[in-house]
């Protein structure tokens, strides 16, 4: 499968974590990525935090638990004490600051035929969001590991700690973003006053006194809508 091909199902994966983007999933990925991340088990919250971290600074990404992966691929061996979701999250949150964004989904198989060698098995799927405008991530408490000065991100498949290129590549990530939302934000100021200048008083005036220039105005409030829509990447607007 070619690197778009495979984007596509982890793609599926992060957006609906399930049994079936799940399986779909498993059957179409071969190892370890910078946004994607296999533990044969859990992990201490402190490791586990690092490699959330790690992720949450460089893509985003996707953590599975209950994959070990060797020389012949994945293989779903399931989790053998699997804990309380809620309860992960909250030793998971000793160590990672409170706008990191990220879910904890378990995923539970059955009996059933279909689900073929993860029948009866547990798994947990970790979803970092990627919020460039955010990082970098640091952890919020000292480890046995690590020390919460310390920056990671991920490189060659493996969580890590920054150097110096990759610190730079991180706050020129972030500068990017928040040039972006404040672009955004002087567009829809100027969309705000176009708005009010197509609003129902300022129309009959312009009606009576200067149509042309409505026309004008209106066109210029259609041109800005899909100015900020591409820049939003988003399709369409309804004023509505």
């Amino acid at each position: 499968m070619d690197e778009k091909g495979l984007k596509e199902k982890f793609a599926k994966l992060f957006d609906d974590p399930n049994r079936e983007t799940f399986k779909i999933a498993l059957n179409n990925l071969t190892g370890e990525y910078d946004d994607l991340e296999f533990k044969e088990q859990e992990i201490d919250e402190h490791i586990l935090a690092k490699h959330i971290l790690g992720i949450a600074n460089t893509s985003g990404g996707v953590i599975c638990l209950g994959i070990k992966e060797g020389d012949n691929g994945l293989t779903p061996i399931g989790l053998d004490d699997s804990s309380d979701s809620t309860d992960l999250k909250k030793k998971l949150s000793r160590y990672l600051p409170y706008n990191l964004d990220y879910e904890v989904h378990p995923i539970d198989f059955d009996d059933k035929e279909l689900w073929g060698d993860i029948r009866n098995k547990s798994f947990k799927i970790i979803t970092i969001e990627y919020t460039p405008e955010n990082i970098p991530f640091l952890p919020m408490k000292d480890s046995r590991d690590y020390k919460k000065t310390d920056i990671f991100c991920r490189k060659n498949s493996s969580t890590t700690r920054c150097e110096y290129d990759d610190l730079q590549n991180i706050l020129n990530k972030r500068i990017s973003a928040t040039q972006k939302y404040l672009n955004i934000d002087h567009e829809l100021n100027e969309l705000e006053i176009l708005m009010k200048r197509t609003s129902p008083q300022h129309t009959l005036f312009y009606t009576i006194n200067n149509p042309n220039f409505l026309k004008i105005i209106s066109q210029f409030k259609e041109k800005k809508i899909k100015r900020i829509e591409k820049g939003l990447g988003i399709d369409g607007f309804d004023e509505n």
